[in-house]
């Protein structure tokens, strides 16, 4: 398994660098790639942040989520800070028939056949 080592420039008032090696790579070569919105550099800082382990679940969610309303809003043709829930909501049912239709097309991507409540 191939890994590749990224050099992270901290945001602590020390400015110390940190090293982080991850491990990219293996697995089935023939799944399609997924697109994440939380990168390898951020899931990095969000590690060497000294948050409790609660904290960089958050801290994760929010970064991946801030990403994806970036996707979101580039896609509605309006900034993030004009989306609001109907906005969202309209872009997941976008989102949600696109997949359906050709699921290389969609954003997220996701099998839910299997999902019950």
């Amino acid at each position: 398994m191939p890994t590749r080592v990224m050099k992270l420039q901290s945001s602590f008032p020390s400015g110390r660098k940190v090293a982080v090696r991850v491990s990219s790579g293996g697995g089935d070569e023939r799944r399609t790639e997924r697109r994440s919105f939380l990168s390898l550099e951020e899931a990095g800082l969000v590690e060497i942040s000294g948050l409790s382990t609660h904290e960089r679940f958050l801290c994760r969610l929010t970064i991946s989520s801030l990403n994806l309303l970036r996707v979101v809003a580039a896609q509605e043709g309006c900034s993030i800070e004009e989306l609001n829930a109907g906005k969202v909501c309209d872009w997941f049912l976008k989102d949600k028939l696109k997949r359906e239709q050709n699921p290389e097309s969609a954003v997220l991507q996701w099998d839910d056949s299997e999902f019950q409540i």
